[in-house]
């Protein structure tokens, strides 16, 4: 039997986002040293690259200079249907935050592993 969080997760879509001061001189390096294909530009805000993994995405994200940036890459799994995803996770006993709407682009859902680990499910709403 199949499980019902799989008809919530979209196929060949995860994403890993890095914090960043300087945004323009991030998407510079990820372009000329790295090679990748810039497939979403929000200005000096948020930039997102095509990864050499069908599906795969990083995204950079700008941070005030003076914020801390975290070491680590964070974990986004795209859905249709956030509030289902939400609503299964809860009734499996698993710690979430409440649903973010960040500028009406995206909803963000923060979800906690058995290990304290913290990723996200994506609904985004501007964009497939």
């Amino acid at each position: 039997m199949t499980n019902p969080i799989n008809t919530l997760i979209k196929n060949d879509t995860i994403m890993f986002e890095y914090d960043v001061h300087d945004m323009r001189r991030a998407v510079a390096w990820y372009k000329d040293v790295l090679g990748f294909e810039v497939i979403f530009a929000g200005g000096d805000c948020h930039t997102e690259f095509a990864l050499p993994v069908k599906g795969a995405r990083l995204a950079l994200s700008w941070v005030e200079p003076d914020a801390k940036i975290e070491k680590a890459a964070r974990l986004f799994i795209r859905t249709p249907d956030i509030y289902a995803v939400e609503a299964y996770l809860q009734g499996k006993g698993v710690k979430t935050k409440p649903v973010e709407n960040v500028d009406n682009v995206v909803l963000i859902l923060w979800v906690e592993d058995s290990e304290g680990n913290h990723f996200a499910f994506e609904q985004w709403l501007a964009r497939s």
